[in-house]
C-alpha cells in the first residue's frame, strides 16, 4: 500500500496534531516516537526505516517521559507539581515512568540510559507496562479522525485483526517476537515523517504544552498574548447576531437539523485553524454536540452545498444580520478562502466531517463543484 506524499500525509499529520479529542497526551507522544525512530534508524543512504516493533516505540516513549515525571516547581513558589497528563486519575505509563525514576534516582541513576543499564529487569518490566498500553490505546487510535472510530492509515496499517479496544498482555505482545508485534510503515511514510518533522515537532511540543497547563490548571502567560495577538479559537457573539442566524434558520441546528434548545454556538464553517475568518458568511448556528464533534473538521460536501446554497440565497440577510450584530461581512472573500482550501486537499479523498462521529472520506472536487 503507498502512502499519500506531499500535501496529503501532510493535511493528515496536521490534522493528527491540531486534533483537539485527546484524554491524553498519549496520541503526542506516539507521534514524537515515530518521528525520532524514523531518523535514529535511518540506514547508511538516510532512508527512514519500514517497519518498528511495539518495543522499538515503547522505548522512545519512555525517553520521552523519563524528563517529564520530574516535579514542576512554579516560579516564585516554594511547591512542586506533579504535572499530570491526562484526565483520568491514573496515567499506566507516567505512574510506570514516575515509580522507576524515584527508585533508582537515590543511587545516582539519573539517566535513563544508566538506570537501563543498572537496572535491566526492572527496566525491562516498565517498558513491558509502556508497550501493553500503546498497543491497546494511541497505536490503533491514532490514524482516526474526530470522535469516529474509523482508521484512515496513512503512516502505517496495523491490519484487520489488530482494532479499537482490545486487550494486550504481555504474552500476546512476545507471541510475536522478542520485540514485539512488528509495525509495518506505508510505502514513504518513514521518509515523510523525517522530512515533516522540523514543522510538526514544534506544533506537537506546543500542543502537548498546552494540554498539560490546562489539565493542571497552571496559567500560561504564552496563551493570552497569543489570544491578545490574534484572537481566541472561538468568539463569543452577539446575541443580536446570534438571533439573527437563529431565525435565519428556523431555530434549527445547521448541521442535524434539530431545533435549538438551550446554549447555541457559532461554528466557523471553514474552520478558524484554517483561516482566522469571522465574516458573518462563515458562521453558522450549531448545538454544542454538533460544534464540539465538527471542531476543526473541514465539512462534507452536502454541508457544503448546503452553506454555499444560504450564503447565495441569503446574502441581503446575512448582510444586515452583520450590521446589526456588528459584525464582518465578506460573501466573496469568504467563498473564495472556501475554494482555496478545498482546492489544496489531495484529491484522492479526504476525510470530513459528515455528522456527530461520522467521519468520511470524501472527494473535495464534490465540495468544490458546488462553490463555482
Amino acid at each position: 500500500m503507498t502512502v499519500a506524499t506531499g500535501t496529503g500525509f501532510a493535511e493528515r499529520l496536521l490534522e493528527v496534531v491540531d486534533s483537539g479529542r485527546r484524554t491524553a497526551t498519549y496520541k503526542l507522544a506516539l507521534l514524537l516516537a515515530l518521528l525520532d525512530l524514523c531518523a535514529l534508524r535511518s540506514d547508511t543512504d538516510g532512508r527512514a526505516p519500514t517497519e518498528l516493533t511495539t518495543r522499538d516505540l515503547a522505548e522512545q516513549v519512555a525517553v520521552l517521559y523519563w524528563r517529564q515525571v520530574v516535579a514542576f516547581r512554579l516560579e516564585g513558589s516554594p511547591d512542586a507539581l506533579e504535572l499530570r497528563q491526562i484526565t483520568n486519575k491514573r496515567s499506566l505509563i507516567i505512574d510506570a515512568v514516575r515509580a522507576f525514576r524515584v527508585e533508582v534516582e537515590p543511587t545516582g541513576a539519573t539517566s535513563l540510559w544508566i538506570a537501563r543499564q543498572r537496572f535491566a529487569s526492572e527496566y525491562g518490566r516498565v517498558i513491558d507496562r509502556i508497550e501493553c498500553t500503546l498497543a491497546e490505546q494511541p497505536l490503533p487510535r491514532l490514524q482516526t479522525v474526530g470522535t469516529s472510530e474509523t482508521v484512515f492509515p496513512f503512516i502505517y496499517d496495523l491490519g484487520a485483526d489488530w482494532g479499537i479496544n482490545q486487550h494486550f498482555s504481555v504474552e500476546r505482545l512476545r507471541s510475536n517476537g522478542p520485540r514485539g508485534p512488528v509495525i509495518p510503515l506505508l510505502d514513504g511514510a518513514g521518509d515523510e515523517l523525517v522530512r515533516l518533522s522540523p514543522l510538526i515537532r514544534p506544533l506537537v511540543e506546543l500542543h502537548w504544552t498546552r494540554m498539560v497547563a490546562r489539565l493542571n490548571g497552571v496559567a500560561t502567560v504564552e496563551e493570552d498574548l497569543r489570544n491578545h495577538l490574534f484572537g481566541s479559537s472561538r468568539i463569543a457573539p452577539s446575541k443580536m447576531l446570534r438571533d439573527g442566524l437563529r431565525d435565519l434558520q428556523d431555530n434549527r441546528c445547521f448541521y442535524c437539523d434539530d431545533r435549538l434548545v438551550g446554549p447555541t454556538e457559532a461554528d466557523h464553517f471553514i474552520p478558524r485553524a484554517r483561516c482566522a475568518n469571522d465574516a458573518v458568511e462563515n458562521l453558522v448556528l450549531a448545538d454544542r454536540s454538533c460544534n464540539g464533534d465538527k471542531s476543526d473538521l473541514l465539512a462534507a460536501p452536502s454541508f457544503v452545498s448546503d452553506w454555499a446554497e444560504r450564503n447565495q440565497a441569503q446574502a441581503a440577510a446575512l448582510a444586515m444580520i452583520a450590521e446589526m450584530g456588528g459584525a464582518e461581512s465578506d460573501s466573496e472573500g469568504t467563498m473564495a478562502v472556501a475554494r482555496s482550501i478545498y482546492a489544496h486537499l489531495p484529491p484522492d479523498g479526504t476525510p470530513m466531517w459528515q455528522g456527530r462521529k461520522q467521519v468520511v472520506s470524501a472527494d473535495p472536487g464534490l465540495a468544490l463543484a458546488v462553490m463555482h
